[in-house]
């Protein structure tokens, strides 16, 4: 009785534990989310649809710009140059 106690029933015992345990969740059970990424300058978190992606340097490391950072850019780029914008 202990042979089969400690070869079978234990065995089978924390094979069905860790398969319950280690269950994926089904498409029914998971919550669509909207994958996220950091802006580069201002680090706040953004949908990635919201987002420039600009590959920097001879690495190709890529990084995330939002609207407003890079119209801020834009707008000091232009005032450092001396460019007047125009009003439309």
């Amino acid at each position: 009785m202990f042979f089969v106690f400690f070869i079978f029933i234990i065995p089978l015992s924390v094979l069905l534990i860790v398969l319950y345990a280690s269950r994926q969740k089904t498409d029914d059970e998971e919550i669509p989310t909207e994958r996220l990424e950091v802006c580069a300058i201002c680090h706040n978190d953004f949908p990635i649809k919201q987002l420039i992606e600009k590959e920097v340097g001879l690495y190709g490391r890529v990084y995330c710009f939002c609207g407003d950072c890079v119209d801020e850019l834009y707008n000091d780029f232009n005032r450092q140059m001396g460019i007047n914008q125009e009003s439309n």
